[in-house]
C-alpha cells in the first residue's frame, strides 16, 4: 500500500530547479547590489550607495523613514522577475516599445563594480499587466510583470529632480 501511495504522490511533485514562468532577467542577487542610480524621462532622479553596514546611502534622493525597505522591495523584485517573453528588436522600432526615449533608465552597480543598466519602456497593450524592458547591452526586449512599474511608483516618493534640470 505504501509503494502504491509512493507512486502516486512522488510522480507529481514538481521540479523545484523549474523556474515557473521564463528565466531570470537579471542575473544577480538583491544582496549583491552597492549602488542603484534611477533617472526617470522627466528627470526625477534617485541615486544610493550601500554603506558597510548593509544600509542604504541616499546621495540624490528624499531621505525618508522608510526608504530602506522601498529600496530593498525595489532590489528585490527587480532581481527576482522572470521574463514572460522577450524577442530580439532593430534598434529603428524601440520607440514602439517606449524604449528609444525611455520612461525610466535603471543602472545597478554589484560588489564587483560591474553596472547594468535597464531601459523601461511603455506597459504592454493586453490590459497594462506587463512592461517591455530592455537590457542597455544587448537588443532583446523582455516583457516583465507590471510588478516592476508597483515597484518604482512606490520608490517614486524618493526621487528628486536632479541637479541639472534644477538650473
Amino acid at each position: 500500500m505504501l509503494f502504491f501511495f509512493y507512486l502516486v504522490f512522488e510522480e507529481d511533485t514538481p521540479d523545484p530547479k523549474v523556474l515557473p514562468q521564463g528565466e531570470r532577467f537579471l542575473p544577480l542577487k538583491a544582496s549583491d547590489i552597492q549602488g542603484l542610480r534611477i533617472v526617470t524621462r522627466e528627470g526625477l532622479t534617485l541615486r544610493c550607495m550601500k554603506e558597510t553596514d548593509g544600509s542604504w546611502d541616499i546621495i540624490n534622493g528624499e531621505r525618508k523613514v522608510n526608504a530602506a525597505e522601498k529600496i530593498n522591495d525595489f532590489l528585490e523584485a527587480i532581481t527576482t522577475l522572470t521574463e514572460i517573453d522577450h524577442f530580439p528588436v532593430d534598434e529603428t522600432a524601440l520607440n514602439q516599445y517606449g524604449l528609444q526615449e525611455p520612461a525610466t533608465h535603471i543602472t545597478l552597480t554589484d560588489l564587483t563594480r560591474k553596472t547594468y543598466d535597464i531601459l523601461v519602456g511603455d506597459k504592454t497593450p493586453d490590459a497594462s499587466t506587463g512592461v517591455y524592458v530592455m537590457s542597455a547591452d544587448n537588443n532583446r526586449v523582455a516583457i516583465l510583470g507590471a510588478i516592476l512599474n508597483w515597484e518604482l511608483f512606490k520608490l517614486s516618493s524618493l526621487f528628486v529632480l536632479s541637479d541639472s534640470q534644477q538650473e
